[in-house]
């Protein structure tokens, strides 16, 4: 399956296409913003279509929507004395038109210009449906509803979508494209900008990740999983041991145990968790927590015993037992990125006799010799993010079912 890269102008007219290429390189994020970067030789009539204001499209075959679009950012010369000499070649790229809602904050009052936004509330509600509340916004921070001099020419926003998980949130100069992933992300809702060349716009897609875990399926057997690697990690902390005000005997002291990760891993190991802000003291005749000081008020002593079970609850969290699931999906002929799945979709990952579902977060493209030689990798669930999900059940799960197999053997 190859690509096509078509060229845009400023005014969103198609211009040209590019198909000698040297190298094509495309990130595509769920609701976020992607990247993407070509190399071409330089000086060439090609390379000319490339200019500030532009952009690309790229079609994938048999795909009948572009699969990114985005503008031009950036140009970097490239010259060596081996391969790339002459001429040389220049780097040309930028960032997906999910862009456009990068370049956009949530006015406490966006009826009102900067100027006058000292006449707002300090903040704002946004409510309803994920899809109408991110319409919205783009449609007043951007769209025929924007200020004159904020509304974005060629944009459509469309008509209010309707779908999706209900949000309640609160703005104040809030960037709207981060606050509208923080929606999307388990809002059953999705949107992207893509440009459409016939209308010669860029369109706002709102629309709802769809579930292929049945029919978009990765696994060793399936020949489609290039690799993967499951770790399993012991607990770095099992005991919390939370204290709180007062001095010496009447310092009340909190402890919360991982019982079962101690007699999983065999292992005992302690934090001190310093929490002089809460105003509990120990009574000694109970050892019961009582107001550090009269004027407490009931509520916040209220507040003061759950903040205490808080703190020891986010330690043993943080120390858990961890398991970390990393997988290298590729393309097939029987399952490609574009025709069979997208980002934002539910696909399934079975290794080991378990099975894994999670949203396909980004996809990596790489196409080189003017679209006939790809590699496409995507990222499914929160690998690659710095913050992998906790995988420990699944992943123990595997090691048992691979266990148990190998005894039978």
């Amino acid at each position: 399956m190859g690509y096509r890269v078509e060229v845009r102008d400023k005014d969103l007219n198609r211009i040209g296409e590019i198909d000698t290429w040297i190298k094509l390189d495309l990130v595509i994020r769920f609701c976020q913003q992607g990247t993407w970067q070509i190399l071409v030789k330089d000086r060439t009539p090609q390379a000319r279509l490339l200019q500030r204001g532009g952009g690309i499209i790229v079609w994938q075959d048999g795909v009948d929507f572009p699969v990114f679009t985005g503008q031009i950012e950036f140009f970097q010369r490239y010259w060596t004395v081996d391969q790339h000499t002459g001429v040389g070649s220049v780097f040309v790229g930028g960032k997906c038109d999910n862009k456009l809602a990068y370049s956009r904050l949530a006015f406490p009052d966006p009826s009102k210009p900067v100027g006058q936004q000292y006449q707002a509330k300090d903040s704002r509600g946004a409510s309803g449906s994920a899809g109408e509340a991110l319409w919205w916004e783009l449609d007043h921070a951007l769209g025929p509803r924007a200020l004159p001099d904020r509304r974005v020419p060629g944009v459509d926003v469309g008509t209010n979508p309707a779908t999706g998980d209900t949000v309640a949130d609160r703005l104040r100069f809030d960037v709207l494209g981060a606050k509208l992933e923080e929606w999307c992300k388990n809002k059953n809702v999705g949107y992207r900008f893509v440009h459409d060349p016939d209308r010669k716009q860029i369109v706002l897609k709102v629309f709802k990740p769809q579930d292929k875990s049945k029919t978009a399926r990765f696994s060793p057997e399936l020949g489609n999983l290039r690799e993967y690697t499951w770790t399993l990690t012991a607990p770095r902390v099992t005991r919390a041991i939370v204290a709180c005000q007062g001095e010496g005997a009447e310092r009340y002291i909190f402890q919360k145990t991982d019982a079962e990760a101690e007699k999983e891993w065999g292992v005992q190991v302690e934090q001190f968790i310093d929490r002089r802000d809460l105003p509990l003291k120990t009574d000694p005749a109970t050892g019961k927590p009582v107001k550090a000081k009269a004027d407490t008020s009931d509520a916040d002593f209220e507040a003061a015993k759950k903040a205490v079970v808080d703190a020891a609850d986010n330690a043993l969290k943080e120390g858990a037992r961890n398991g970390n699931f990393q997988i290298y999906p590729i393309d097939t002929n029987q399952l490609k990125f574009g025709r069979d799945y997208f980002v934002g979709d539910l696909v399934t990952v079975a290794v080991d006799g378990e099975e894994y579902t999670d949203v396909v977060r980004e996809v990596n493209i790489s196409v080189e010799d003017g679209g006939r030689v790809s590699a496409v990798t995507p990222k499914i669930g929160e690998q690659g993010t710095g913050s992998p999900l906790n995988l420990y059940k699944t992943v123990f799960d595997m090691r048992e079912k691979l266990r148990k197999l190998e005894a039978r053997m």
